[in-house]
This record gives structure tokens, C-alpha cells and sequence, in this order.
């Protein structure tokens, strides 16, 4: 989903959290654990993920959906 669109489940509520992970490849992607449950990536326009080059960037993205704390999840 678009920035934008984040930002209107957010406010509705439908966003519990926000979670900064590494990407398959270089980089981090931002998710948002939906209230229903199941993970929804942050996409371009296309709806193609977006991928950030540090944590701070994708972090940043996190903060600009409308949350204050944001977890990192490191599984490598």
C-alpha cells in the first residue's frame, strides 16, 4: 500500500504496528501489522515494496504513516 493509503488505515485504527526488516536483498522494507492480522508492505504507486538503504530511512517512513515507536526486526 501507498504512503497514503497507510495513513488512512492509521487513522481508522486498522494499524497496530510498524515493523522495519531486512529486505531480501540490499536494504529495509517497512510492514504494518494490520488489526485483523497478516502484514501490509509499504509499496510505490505500482505496488512494488519499497526498499530503503538504512534503517533510519525505512524508520522515518514508519513515522510519516503516523506511528511514534517502530520495531526492528533483525532475523539474519
Amino acid at each position: 500500500m501507498t504512503l497514503t493509503e497507510l495513513k488512512h488505515l492509521y487513522a481508522t485504527q486498522e494499524l497496530v504496528e510498524a515493523v522495519v526488516e531486512p529486505s531480501i536483498g540490499d536494504g529495509y522494507i517497512v510492514e504494518f501489522r494490520h488489526r485483523r492480522g497478516g502484514l501490509v508492505p509499504l509499496t510505490d504507486g505500482a505496488g512494488s515494496e519499497r526498499c530503503y538503504s538504512d534503517i533510519d530511512s525505512a524508520t522515518q517512513q514508519a513515522f510519516e504513516v503516523g506511528f511514534h515507536q517502530v520495531r526492528i526486526a533483525d532475523d539474519y
